[in-house]
């Protein structure tokens, strides 16, 4: 199926303008479907705390933040990588602007225990990206949202995925650099939401996969279904809008 004008939510993975997935981006937005993108920027924070001598540590693939990682979050997010992202768009004619999940509000976080100034979503307000898509532009949104004590870490995929719940979202793409969730070396092509967390207690989804298919089963349960697609393949999103069965889908009411 195509996608007409029910908001699509796009999901970038670091790598996913340099494999040239986002050259398909001008032609949906010709279709007058309202798009928002949500970035992530994990490798560039790591890199950053590194030269600032900050350690870094993972449970279950999402980073514990103290109040010192925050900072340094937030201004590599929503500054670095959201900048560079919309400079990179712009060039591409796509009329980007960049923003937080702090301004509006249009991520209200509360806090994940045990992890610091680590959020997860519970609200989203719709109207900052509404307002901007009404004057034609696509909002880039960094995963940084508002909680009790100012600005949160949000997991891109998470942000991601309740901001197309939120939204009303036709469909979620998450741009990865692999083809989706790999069994025996192949994607598997679909699952319902209720069988994503058999594949992390299995440990056959690791690392990164892991939050990535927990968010795609939350957005599947609020009725957007999500796909998990490889960004670095130029294409691999304009084939995926079209309804090409790509990547791995998760969405209910499909076995796989």
């Amino acid at each position: 199926m195509k996608f007409g004008t029910k908001p699509v939510v796009v999901k970038i993975g670091g790598g996913a303008l340099a494999g040239g997935a986002l050259e398909d981006l001008p032609g949906l937005l010709a279709g007058e479907t309202p798009v928002a993108l949500v970035h992530g920027g994990g490798q560039q924070l790591t890199r950053m705390l590194a030269a600032l001598n900050v350690p870094t540590e993972f449970r279950e693939g999402l980073r514990v933040t103290d109040e010192a990682t925050m900072r340094v979050a937030e201004m590599v997010f929503a500054g670095e990588v959201n900048k560079a992202l919309v400079r990179e768009l712009y060039a591409m004619g796509v009329p980007a602007v960049g923003i937080s999940g702090t301004d509006g509000p249009t991520l209200r976080v509360e806090p994940v225990p045990g992890l610091g100034r680590v959020g997860s979503v519970a609200r989203v307000e719709t109207r900052l990206v509404e307002t901007l898509w009404s004057g034609g532009f696509v909002p880039v949104i960094a995963p940084v949202g508002l909680g009790p004590e100012g600005a949160y870490n949000v997991n891109a995929d998470s942000a991601a995925a309740a901001l197309a719940v939120g939204l009303g979202a036709g469909h979620l793409f998450f741009l990865t650099d692999v083809d989706g969730l790999l069994y025996g070396g192949e994607a598997v092509p679909a699952l319902e939401p209720g069988e994503c967390e058999g594949y992390v207690e299995k440990g056959l989804a690791v690392g990164g996969m892991v939050p990535k298919l927990r968010a795609a089963a939350e957005a599947a349960k609020g009725g957007v279904a999500a796909r998990i697609v490889n960004g670095n393949k130029t294409g691999s999103l304009a084939r995926a809008i079209a309804g090409e069965e790509i990547g791995t889908l998760i969405s209910e009411g499909v076995a796989a």
